[in-house]
């Protein structure tokens, strides 16, 4: 599961919008609704350095550079009807050094916000309007227009190891290289009874979606000399005093 960021909508229509346009047709072949697409671009990259928690101080093995990047999606809906998206949703992300097949990337273990899955939604959230999906306003569901597209973008953070090899793993040395990024989103599932129920209440606000969108291919330059790069720190103050929050395994 992906916590979700929403950005104001003064953001909604950057250099996204023209990216949306592009990404229509970008859907997997199962999604269930191909009117609608995802586009995302890289809105922040950083290099840091990151530690492995599962040791106690004295056998710390040395900490490893990262690429962390801030991500913005939004998702574009050129059907016929007004669309109606759980917001809470899973990611797989792809990575190439090269033009071409993506392999699936496996996130670092521990990151924040990250959860391997997301439950299946059977009952509605008591914020949510059994009547109306978007009065009161909530963050578990969004309304798309027909031709329209959803006003907060969504914030993706994603962590690289950009020369780190360990026993089980073995990620690709990203120095002098142009990386290839790219997400499939799918959005929480509801159960046949909700979404049934759902889909009798809220007809004449749209349909309820819960297919998977991949987004457009992101691309970012690694350098093959990183300048300095500070320790990593998460959370919404990110100060030298919280590293105990560094990135790496629990």
């Amino acid at each position: 599961m992906t916590i979700k960021k929403l950005f104001p909508a003064t953001f909604a229509c950057m250099s996204l919008c023209a990216a949306l346009s592009a990404a229509i047709g970008a859907s997997l072949p199962d999604s269930r609704n191909i009117g609608l697409s995802a586009a995302a671009r890289i809105t922040e990259a950083n290099y840091c350095f990151a530690r492995t928690r599962r040791f106690t101080p004295e056998r710390q093995p040395p900490s490893y550079l990262v690429l962390r990047l801030r991500i913005q999606v939004a998702y574009l809906n050129s059907g016929t009807r007004p669309l109606i998206i759980p917001l809470e949703h899973e990611r797989t992300v792809y990575e190439a050094l090269q033009p071409g097949v993506m392999n699936i990337f496996r996130e670092l273990p521990g990151i924040q916000g990250i959860t391997p899955s997301l439950k299946l939604m059977k009952e509605l959230p008591s914020r949510v309007s059994p009547d109306n999906p978007g009065d009161p306003r909530n963050d578990y569901f969004a309304v798309i227009p027909s031709g329209g597209n959803i006003v907060e973008p969504l914030l993706e953070e994603i962590t690289f190891p950009v020369n780190h090899n360990m026993l089980l793993r073995h990620d690709p040395d990203l120095r002098g290289h142009r990386l290839y990024v790219r997400l499939q989103l799918k959005q929480q599932e509801l159960s046949p009874e909700l979404e049934t129920d759902l889909s009798d209440r809220w007809t004449r606000f749209g349909v309820p979606w819960t297919g998977r969108v991949m987004t457009n291919v992101m691309t970012i330059d690694v350098p093959r000399q990183i300048g300095e790069a500070k320790p990593c720190v998460d959370g919404p103050f990110e100060t030298p005093g919280n590293h105990e929050e560094n990135l790496g395994a629990k």
